[in-house]
């Protein structure tokens, strides 16, 4: 794993005018159009039956026998479901909600953050995969558009995917499995959403999409990465490697 470089990104009132006589009630304003800030991303195409699968894999992951939760748990579960019912809701606008303001960390805070980045890193590295996803966890908690927190930890959630598909001899362990393959894919849109040429994450998520044959998705970033300028060697070869890889995708 390696860490990216990140950086952490009135008009005076008018004067009250003088009343006015009575007037015809003004026609209610038409809705404004949404920006293309505002739509959502498409380059994803439509939730297909595989996305459903995912969330109702999930789902059955916690029904698959009779379980405890604690009332933090509950609350937690609660607000998924909430969420998922936003989300649905914006889907049928085709509008993204505006996520909300975040306040700036203090230096306490960027220092901390930093350390539980550089721990995470490190645990990756001696192979302590379940040390490394809590500190970035909780470094990603602590920042949630953090680049180098959820670009390392998406690295750690598909490492610890793919180690442990091949063995899963129970359906619910499966289902967990998938699910960590998603939240890589999410970790990687959410460093893209900040740094859009950020390579690694572009050849990241080509090579999940490949590995579950969805190759329109994987050639996209591929393409995506292909046509940004290299920096630096690393660059380089990370482009090569793409193209490499867009080669094989075309020509099966």
């Amino acid at each position: 794993m390696s860490d990216a470089d990140t950086t952490t990104q009135d008009e005076p009132a008018a004067a009250p005018e003088a009343a006015a006589a009575p007037s015809e009630p003004a026609a209610a304003a038409a809705p404004a159009e949404p920006t293309d800030d505002d739509r959502l991303d498409l380059e994803r195409g439509e939730v297909t039956d595989e996305d459903l699968d995912g969330l109702e894999a999930a789902l059955d992951a916690l029904d698959f026998a009779t379980r405890r939760a604690s009332p933090e748990r509950l609350a937690r579960l609660r607000g998924l479901i909430a969420r998922a019912a936003d989300v649905a809701d914006q889907l049928e606008q085709g509008v993204r909600r505006p996520a909300a303001e975040r306040t700036p960390l203090s230096d306490a805070q960027r220092a901390r953050y930093q350390e539980l980045v550089d721990g995470g890193v490190a645990a990756g590295e001696r192979g302590d995969l379940p040390g490394a996803r809590r500190l970035l966890e909780e470094a990603a908690a602590l920042d949630p558009d953090g680049v180098d927190a959820n670009f390392n930890l998406g690295v750690v959630y598909g490492l610890i995917a793919h180690r442990e598909v091949s063995k899963a001899e129970f359906y619910d362990d499966y289902t967990r499995d998938e699910v960590l393959v998603e939240k890589a894919k999410l970790c990687y849109d959410r460093v893209l959403e900040a740094v859009p040429q950020h390579l690694p994450s572009l050849k990241n998520l080509a090579t999940l999409y490949a590995m579950r044959d969805e190759r329109d998705l994987a050639a996209g970033y591929l393409r995506r990465l292909i046509e940004v300028a290299p920096q630096d060697d690393e660059d380089r070869e990370l482009i090569a490697e793409a193209k490499a890889q867009l080669a094989e995708l075309e020509s099966v």
